[in-house]
């Protein structure tokens, strides 16, 4: 296999297999983005959201919902009956929209598609795509859920026996996306599913440790930048992404998670050999497989330029 077949098996994002019926080779096109929206948990707002509530109105958020920044194009539009100016091109924090949803639990799963284009009404959505995906580490996004509050009440916490607002019933529209969290339990936005849904993924076809041998090399004298670090192990344990990527990488080599191991195996063992949460796991596959889709890239590009 040459570095042109192997690249052509790295999608340019992961995405989810079986879980959400979604292939890397279909849509290696789109902006896919993943996100737990909401699991029950009391937010600064002192309100929680019942799943039930997001649930009853998931076939609204799927057909009529959209993605955009700090829910500005809900509270956006002007208003001069109350005088409320309004947000200027407030249609323009729009940057994406709902393609599923999955519930586990308590807690609520949003795949989304984000948009892209040129011109002032994509400007948004890039922007956001390339926090995610142009600079290591990503920017951190939270998201949290908006739309129209049909139901609530208060209720007393159980542990806590302080009073809270429950939402029980929703039209849910909107989950915007923030640099602030309100709801601090919620984790970022990611490129890749996260937390529950690593149980569901696949490397679809993808020889890693091929891909390993022809985008890191074996001559580290020929290697710079991170790469380089690969063989210098500074201590028993990773002091940092750059040094598990070398340790991770060299268990591939060495054939150490099997012949051709899963994603799935890959954040499995970062947990269970570096003492990651299945999060932080996640997150530094996420990474590890965006450099070594870039190692190969430029490893072909050099090859092609030397002929």
């Amino acid at each position: 296999m040459n570095d042109a077949e192997i690249l052509a098996t790295i999608p340019d994002y992961l995405s989810i297999g079986s879980m959400l019926k979604a292939t890397p080779v279909l849509e290696a096109g789109q902006r896919l983005i993943y996100l737990e929206a909401s699991n029950e948990a009391l937010d600064q707002q002192n309100e929680v959201v019942l799943q039930k509530a997001l649930k009853d109105s998931a076939d609204w958020f799927l057909k009529y919902g959209n993605l955009d920044i700090d829910h500005f194009s809900l509270i956006g539009k002007p208003n001069p009956a109350k005088g409320y100016a309004g947000i200027p091109d407030y249609q323009n924090y729009e940057i994406g929209r709902p393609l599923d949803i999955r519930f586990d639990g308590s807690k609520t799963f949003v795949k989304g598609e984000i948009y892209s284009g040129q011109g002032a009404a994509a400007d948004q959505a890039n922007q956001f795509w390339a926090s995610l995906t142009e600079i290591n580490p990503p920017a951190r996004w939270y998201p949290s859920v908006g739309g129209s509050i049909m139901e609530k009440a208060i209720e007393l916490d159980t542990e806590t026996q302080a009073r809270k607002t429950v939402i029980k019933k929703v039209r849910w529209s909107n989950v915007g996306f923030s640099k602030t969290p309100v709801n601090p339990a919620v984790p970022t936005v990611a490129t890749v599913p996260i937390g529950v849904l690593a149980k569901s993924w696949g490397a679809s076809g993808l020889d890693i440790a091929k891909a390993l041998e022809a985008s890191y090399g074996t001559d580290s004298a020929q290697l710079s930048g991170g790469a380089a670090l690969r063989k210098q192990s500074l201590h028993a344990s990773p002091i940092g992404y750059f040094e598990l990527r070398n340790r991770l990488s060299a268990a591939l080599q060495k054939g150490k998670l099997g012949r051709n191991p899963g994603l799935r195996e890959l954040v499995e063992h970062c947990t269970q050999k570096f003492g990651l949460s299945q999060d932080e796991a996640a997150e530094c596959v996420e990474r590890f497989m965006r450099d070594l889709k870039r190692g190969l890239k430029k490893r072909q590009a050099i090859r092609s330029g030397g002929k």
